[in-house]
């Protein structure tokens, strides 16, 4: 479901990423009410420590992300996740200089996809889309995988912390 990339030319510590994944994953269930055990969040360590901007040299830190239309409500939704974001990065990282977070785009283009088996429910579907699956979800969860018996017990499938 939404699919967050976070591209960055510096390094981040495991906590950063992890503090990062939690605001990423929070501003967008707070604002969309998805689901939290539908939120991917990617980083990608950048060797290029720089990108071109205007022809200017710039830091190389970039988050993406690509999310489900949600019609008319989506544009001002979004707005309000990348600002959360955007702080999210200045207080985990930093704001100036190569710490910069240079830019954060989101997409709504995200048509249709394949998650835990199951074609992915339009946008502020999640939560039959869950029930539908939860008996498929509790096996799993018995089997002992950590997001499933997190999601059964309403730790990620809650929509914000």
């Amino acid at each position: 479901m939404p699919f967050y990339q976070v591209f960055h030319s510096i390094d981040l510590s495991s906590s950063q990423k992890d503090s990062l994944a939690q605001t990423i994953t929070n501003a967008h269930t707070a604002a969309t009410g998805a689901l939290k055990l539908f939120v991917n969040v990617e980083f990608y360590h950048n060797t290029n420590p720089f990108q071109y901007v205007g022809g200017l040299r710039r830091p190389n830190n970039k988050i993406i992300g690509w999310v489900r239309p949600r019609g008319d409500v989506g544009e001002h939704l979004m707005k309000e996740v990348a600002k959360e974001i955007q702080e999210g990065w200045d207080n985990t990282v930093g704001s100036t200089g190569e710490n910069e977070l240079a830019a954060l785009w989101i997409n709504d283009t995200m048509l249709t996809g394949i998650e835990f088996g199951g074609i992915l429910p339009r946008a502020f579907e999640d939560q039959s889309w869950f029930e539908e699956r939860k008996t498929e979800f509790q096996e799993r969860a018995r089997q002992g995988d950590e997001l499933f018996i997190q999601a059964i017990q309403g730790n990620i499938i809650n929509r914000s912390s």
